[in-house]
């Protein structure tokens, strides 16, 4: 009697690029492994593709002579499931889990189910129907511009249009120029801010360009027509500073996401320049329609009609755009999201238990904050003291009032903890100086840090900003400070690390000094 036994082996490799998979199926006919497997099996990523190199005889006749021969099949799927294919592969971006299956439906599966849970989806589709937005208004303004510098008036002249754009497009070029010199170092500190700005500094270059031209209809204005023009391309440059900047991070915020690596960000990049080529196209389309109706409607179209659909637009412009950054929940903490989380951490801790290892202690998740965070305007903190990070040594002895032995143990500390932290102005306010190489982990717990001795002085509710605290008060804050914050900051780094904070990539304002013993 003869005892065939058969095992099956399936590995998966994926490529540098991450796009294609090849499954390889070993199937032994024999328990020797000196026979070689019977088949092994080749499959695209897709599952159209099937490439065998087998020996094609019996598995009671695998010998360890017998010749491989290699078959070629193709498994064409139905013509839905292959257009639903390439789009998918045309406009999404290929999942860190897309290998984890042999079959393609399987993965496919899996994919799309990444893509919804991770948000990806609904911001992609808010991402591009507020581009649709701005690419028809973008049209409809360029039409306007196009009128008021004189295209089909018989008294216009080349010269005049394009002195006019030359005066346009310099002041653009310089707005940019200023602006990326003054707010390139808070770009990423306020992603989601400078997004949404960059989204309000287009509406307002577009509507200027389409106002413009109707001020030419009366004398007294006609001056401002070039004014206007020159304001409206300002706004735009703005507009595509912010966005340049903050539109990298948010590609690499969905790369890590979807792929789990910051390589991904290519494939993200990619599959997004597809997806606003196709808006564009399509947007370039309607504005077309839009305007010729328009344009054939009489006055009654061009003046009701025509604004009322701009209004539409915009407003569809900003609330997408809003939606769209809610979507995002960044992993890092900024200056709000920092207070936000260290705040709701230390309400949780047990005013008997401050140093202990708290069971109660909590941190708000990044998904959970993300739908609070401000985006049009940033929250100002009404609680005294106020906290000053990064300030220069000079100004911290000068509001701290510190006597020079107070000052030399403090520098002795520094080495350690990286940072010096004083109350200044009689209780009105706590400074932090940063010794340099100081990494934003520390910064973090100095932060929190400072925000213990806050709550320490100002346990009680009734004082108010004007009331200058005892220097005995003061001491003993700090005291208590310097004699917990190791123990608070070992529960806060575990809490934070739980709910998926990042600390190490903390970015915070800070007046930008520091110091060098």
């Amino acid at each position: 009697m003869h005892l065939s036994i058969s095992l099956i082996v399936v590995t998966a490799a994926l490529d540098v690029n991450g796009r294609s998979v090849r499954s390889f199926t070993f199937a032994l006919a024999s328990p020797s492994p000196t026979l070689g497997p019977r088949s092994i099996i080749s499959i695209k990523a897709n599952g159209h593709y099937k490439e065998y190199f087998t020996k094609n005889v019996s598995p009671s006749d695998v010998t360890e002579s017998t010749a491989y021969k290699p078959i070629v099949r193709y498994d064409i799927p139905n013509r839905e499931n292959r257009i639903a294919y390439m789009l998918r592969s045309t406009f999404l971006p290929l999942t860190s889990n897309t290998a984890s299956s042999e079959k393609s439906d399987t993965a496919d599966d899996d994919q799309m189910t990444l893509l919804k849970q991770s948000g990806y989806l609904s911001y992609m589709i808010y991402d591009n129907l507020q581009d649709l937005t701005t690419s028809l208004r973008s049209v409809l303004a360029t039409q306007r511009v196009l009128q008021g510098v004189g295209v089909g008036r018989s008294d216009a002249t080349a010269l005049s249009a394009t002195l006019n754009f030359l005066l346009r497009d310099g002041c653009g070029m310089i707005a940019s120029l200023l602006f990326t010199s003054i707010a390139s170092s808070t770009f990423r500190r306020n992603i989601k801010r400078w997004k949404y700005f960059a989204d309000i500094m287009v509406d307002l270059g577009i509507t200027l360009e389409i106002i413009a031209p109707s001020v030419l209809t009366t004398q007294r204005y006609r001056a401002l027509f070039l004014p206007l023009l020159c304001v409206g391309n300002m706004c735009k440059a703005l507009c595509g500073v912010a966005a340049g900047a903050t539109g990298g991070a948010l590609q690499m915020y969905w790369a890590v996401k979807l792929t789990g690596d910051e390589e991904g960000i290519s494939e993200v990049s990619a599959k997004s320049g597809a997806q606003r080529t196709v808006m564009g196209g399509f947007g370039l389309i309607l504005a077309a329609l839009t305007a010729r109706w328009l344009d054939g409607g009489g006055a009654k179209h061009t003046h009701s009609t025509w604004i009322g659909i701009y209004c539409m637009l915009t407003f569809l412009h900003l609330a997408l755009n809003w939606m769209s950054m809610k979507i995002v929940a960044f992993d890092w903490l900024n200056g709000w999201r920092l207070q936000k989380v260290v705040n709701d951490f230390l309400i949780s801790i047990n005013d008997t238990n401050e140093g202990g290892n708290n069971i109660g202690a909590r941190c708000i998740s990044p998904a959970k904050l993300s739908h609070a965070e401000p985006i049009f305007f940033p929250e100002l903190s009404k609680n005294y003291p106020t906290i000053r990070l990064g300030v220069s040594f000079n100004d911290l002895v000068q509001a701290s009032a510190s006597a020079p032995t107070l000052l030399s143990e403090m520098t002795r500390k520094i080495h350690l903890d990286k940072y010096i932290l004083k109350v200044g102005n009689g209780g009105r306010c706590i400074l932090v100086s940063f010794l340099a190489g100081c990494t934003n982990k520390q910064k973090t717990k100095a932060y929190l840090h400072a925000c213990l001795i806050k709550r320490v002085l100002f346990k009680n509710k009734q004082k108010v900003r004007s009331m200058i605290m005892d220097q005995s008060e003061i001491q003993h804050a700090e005291q208590f400070g310097q004699e917990n914050i190791n123990g608070i900051w070992s529960v806060f780094e575990r809490c934070a690390y739980e709910k998926g904070w990042k600390l190490e990539k903390t970015e915070m304002s800070t007046d930008g000094y520091e110091i060098i013993l």
